[in-house]
């Protein structure tokens, strides 16, 4: 039995959902039989050498709103890949008749294909979200997917979703138009195949889903430094998930290390393409004592970036950065087009903006303008924005 799951390079949570992802890949090697497969939007990088390292397929795609979105943000762009599916089994020459489905943030605690063949949905199976009773909200991540079924109703459900555009584009993404799409039409899924922490603890789950609050959000959650509506769903339940999530990350990178000779690593610094820089510091560090690399300081109210680009190459924004003060907001314009906006509730902890430019021949201003001035203590006369542990733009090729 394929399982699938999605994930996108630019995503700004990306290498968070690396650790997911290699937890739920173990997971599954340790107690199912599923053949998995990713679906992948993104450059080649040390993930994907460890995926398949692991085993894992990797189907390299772009969700089709791309044709009706030009720059799509990074949530809908991997959550939509789901609805790929159908379309991969085909030209991958798959004839499976049914195939699982699952978010990067589950635990296979065993193997779920006893609660699966006996459900024969139309079109695909889902359980709820939060109300265990409630079948109609249901979640999209696990589904249980009747690959005929979806594939026939494509083009319809590409309409609907069309139609509701700015619905679909916004939170909770393709879990609203599948439920708009699909309505009374439907499958359940035992919930055990969908089991939130939340919930409490199941000995019978099969799949263990980390809806909400993420495993590595657990030492926020414990100095209570989660947003007020994600925080509600911590618990003992979650707190004892996580601590088994840890064991099977660190039984994962065992098994699997991480790869230690792949060039495409993102790693710290501001190395790039030739560019000028205006509102940037200069480079203070490395401190390790304080687990911090070289570092500049966005200088407030605004960083430019000024680069030339060459016709055929890509280009990609990538930026880690944290803020010594909450309620700290980033808004990035290419060339005055705003591209993306960030606000960093979190305090101190790194944000990361990974963002695929696409092909930028000729000369290209980035900038990054901050919601906040931020003034250090005297006699520093400096006014701060945000601490860049890495700023660049990085040429690269979809191959």
């Amino acid at each position: 039995m394929r399982w699938f799951f999605a994930l996108n390079e630019a995503s700004t949570s990306f290498w968070d959902y690396a650790n997911l992802v290699q937890v739920a890949v173990h997971s599954a090697r340790t107690h199912t039989k599923l053949e998995p497969v990713c679906l992948y939007d993104g450059a080649d990088n040390a993930l994907t050498t460890w995926l398949e390292q692991a085993g894992v397929t990797i189907i390299r795609r772009r969700t089709f709103l791309h044709e009706w979105v030009t720059e799509l943000a990074p949530i809908p762009r991997g959550a939509y890949l789901r609805l790929e599916i159908p379309e991969v089994c085909r030209e991958q020459g798959w004839a499976d008749a049914r195939v699982l489905y699952t978010d990067c943030d589950v635990i296979f605690l065993r193997d779920p294909q006893p609660l699966l063949t006996t459900n024969t949905p139309e079109f695909f199976a889902a359980a709820p979200e939060g109300d265990q009773t409630d079948f109609v909200n249901f979640n999209s991540g696990v589904m249980w997917i009747n690959v005929a079924g979806l594939a026939a109703e494509q083009s319809a459900l590409r309409e609907t979703i069309r139609t509701h555009l700015a619905e679909a584009i916004a939170p909770p993404y393709d879990q609203a138009a599948l439920q708009r799409h699909f309505a009374g039409r439907t499958t359940p899924l035992a919930l055990e195949l969908n089991w939130k922490p939340y919930w409490g603890t199941n000995e019978d789950a099969a799949i263990l889903h980390f809806h909400g609050p993420k495993p590595f959000q657990k030492y926020l959650a414990l100095n209570q430094r989660l947003p007020s509506g994600i925080a509600q769903w911590t618990g003992p339940a979650y707190y004892d998930a996580c601590h088994a999530w840890d064991k099977l990350l660190i039984t994962a990178l065992d098994q699997t290390p991480w790869p230690t000779d792949s060039a495409n690593v993102t790693s710290d610094g501001f190395d790039s393409v030739p560019n000028v820089a205006t509102g940037l510091g200069d480079p203070e560090g490395p401190h390790p004592e304080n687990n911090l690399p070289e570092v500049r300081w966005g200088l407030a109210p605004v960083t430019r970036l000024e680069f030339e680009g060459t016709a055929g190459t890509r280009y990609r924004l990538e930026a880690v950065m944290q803020s010594p003060e909450a309620d700290q907001a980033i808004s990035v314009y290419l060339n005055r087009r705003k591209i993306t906006h960030i606000a960093l509730t979190r305090l101190n902890d790194p944000y990361t903006i990974n963002l695929d430019l696409g092909e930028l021949p000729g000369q290209h201003v980035i900038e990054f303008q901050y919601a906040r001035t931020i003034q250090p203590a005297a006699p520093d006369p400096r006014q701060l924005g945000v601490m860049f542990r890495t700023l660049r733009v990085q040429a690269f090729n979809d191959s």
